[in-house]
């Protein structure tokens, strides 16, 4: 990032995320902070209303350090809970509102939360009706503080709209309690350090743990704005998951903190994205290739006037260079910039500047971004290895989490001694400084005896014609140790057989790399977050080579 842009971050140093938003609301208060259909907000209007929801929840007894649970899609409710918090140094604990009763309940119990603010319905499910099935004695309990034994540390639950139990407060009515004394002197307690958020990984391998960030995250946040060129009275569309950083961090915090409008869209449609983009002249759009592939293929997309977005940002795997181009085109993309990161680090630990060619930034190759170091190691021995070198990614500095709340034993695995935060992906430097993602450590596996990284075959797969998606894992086998077992998903109206599959990696992979198992899937499964979920295709693989091994 150049120093100028930097420069923009600096004036971060030392703030809360309640007192960047103040600050935006100085300068920018006329500009429009967030809007949802027909309902917005200036940001004068926003931060007095975060104001009177600090004072609400200060009234409840949430104070600093306090955690609350928000199990709302994107809203503008949700915005302002976090603000809300953010004054008074309550800690925000996002809950994904595809969760199942237990995933939820598992949340609200490990997270100690104080507080619940929630809604009666969404995506056709009663969540009061799921709460019930978390702690049964939540419909029927008395007065306005809980207490349930499943949840010993929850005490008050706040319903946004109708339908709360009697045990609930409205929303609505906290937002009306009166300016007083009580919120400056919250506020003046706050610091920078103090935790801001938990936010949970999306528990791919065991139970959830939850990455606690401070407030110092709204700086690379600030970073993925500036990095778009998000300028005041600006435009973000807000199509990803607040629950999720990656909405969060690069959606919603930097419009906040650069004074930009957040325009909500509570649930993923392409056709809609459009005709957002069109109406609102959205100027800073991003996600998963997905997204992408889904706006392309909408049957509106060159009826849509698309001039206010220029840039956009793209992140999870790499493209092939023609459907990159492709995006761009299409969508009248002056650039497309790849961005690396993960929930312990602030989500973006790289991303591509403006002047990167669409060679690069079709691989996911990208420079570090911000104030963070990170170094490539060797998995055996730890030790630092040279530009060009495959090892696992090393990070270290202000955008590391705190570690995992109450978790230590997963916090002392993850984060060194000397504060370097062990990603488990694999990467390596090149000569100018760019860092590109191999796969993950765990994913590897050894054939023959060498090391096999399954994202370099995904990525060969990827490039044939057919094949919309592929996904990769190692599985035992009895002469060579593991072997390659490859999950392919095709383009509509596709066809291929396996030995197709096999001889478009012959001459390209070497041998030990083809994979020796291949089936085809109707759909690639994803978690809530989006993510295949390698595991449970090991799992399948395992169940689908059975009964050869058994035969053998």
């Amino acid at each position: 990032m150049s120093d100028g842009l930097e420069a923009s971050v600096t004036r971060l140093d030392g703030l809360t995320l309640g007192a960047a938003l103040r600050h935006t609301a100085q300068l920018h208060g006329e500009h429009e902070a967030i809007k949802s259909g027909e309902r917005v907000l200036t940001f004068a209007q926003f931060d007095t209303a975060a104001d009177r929801l600090a004072e609400g929840l200060l009234a409840l007894g949430v104070c600093r350090g306090d955690h609350v649970a928000v199990w709302l899609n994107n809203s503008i409710e949700w915005a302002l809970t976090l603000c809300a918090c953010a004054k008074i140094g309550a800690v925000l604990i996002p809950i994904n509102t595809r969760y199942t009763p237990s995933e939820a309940g598992y949340i609200l119990a490990q997270s100690d939360a104080k507080a619940l603010v929630m809604t009666r319905h969404l995506w056709k499910r009663d969540y009061l009706e799921s709460l019930g099935e978390i702690a049964p004695g939540v419909a029927i309990a008395n007065g306005k503080t809980l207490d349930l034994p499943q949840l010993p540390a929850l005490r008050h639950l706040v319903f946004v709209g109708d339908g709360g139990p009697p045990a609930s407060h409205r929303f609505e009515a906290l937002l009306q309690r009166p300016p007083s004394g009580a919120l400056a002197a919250a506020e003046a307690q706050v610091q920078p350090d103090d935790p801001l958020l938990i936010c949970y990984t999306s528990g791919t391998t065991g139970k959830p743990k939850g990455a606690m960030h401070n407030h110092r995250v709204i700086k690379q946040a600030t970073r993925v704005g500036l990095a778009c060129g998000l300028q005041p009275g600006g435009r973000v569309l807000g199509h990803m998951p607040v629950y999720h950083v990656a909405g969060l961090y690069m959606g919603l915090v930097p419009a906040l903190t650069l004074g930009a409008c957040f325009i909500v869209m509570p649930q993923w449609d392409a056709n809609e994205a459009l005709a957002l983009i069109e109406r609102e002249r959205i100027t800073m759009f991003g996600g998963i290739p997905t997204h992408f592939v889904d706006l392309v293929a909408s049957s509106s997309v060159h009826q849509r006037d698309l001039s206010s977005l220029e840039i956009a940002w793209i992140g999870g795997s790499p493209v092939m260079q023609a459907t990159f181009e492709g995006f761009m085109k299409t969508l009248g993309l002056k650039h497309l910039l790849s961005t690396y990161g993960m929930t312990e680090n602030t989500i973006s630990t790289t991303f591509n500047r403006l002047d990167d060619p669409v060679s690069i930034c079709c691989q996911n190759k990208a420079r570090i971004l911000g104030q963070c170091e990170v170094r490539i190691v060797d998995t055996a021995t730890c030790e630092p290895l040279p530009v060009g070198e495959i090892g696992e990614v090393w990070c270290r500095g202000e955008t590391v989490m705190m570690g995992y709340y109450r978790n230590t034993q997963a916090t002392a695995e993850t984060i060194t001694p000397e504060g370097w935060l062990r990603t488990g992906d694999l990467g390596r430097f090149d000569e100018a400084g760019y860092l590109s993602i191999t796969g993950r450590a765990k994913e590897m596996y050894k054939s023959g005896g060498t090391n096999v990284y399954p994202a370099e075959i995904e990525q060969h797969l990827a490039r044939h014609p057919a094949i919309k998606i592929a996904a990769v894992v190692g599985v035992p086998d009895e002469r060579l140790g593991e072997v390659g077992y490859a999950f392919v998903e095709l383009h509509p109206a596709a066809e291929l057989s396996a030995a197709q599959v096999v001889q478009h990696c012959r001459g390209v992979l070497a041998d030990y790399k083809i994979p020796r198992h291949i089936s085809f899937v109707a759909e690639m499964p994803r978690t809530v977050t989006g993510k295949i979920p390698k595991g449970e295709l090991y799992q399948r693989a395992l169940l689908l080579i059975a009964p050869a091994r058994g035969a053998a």
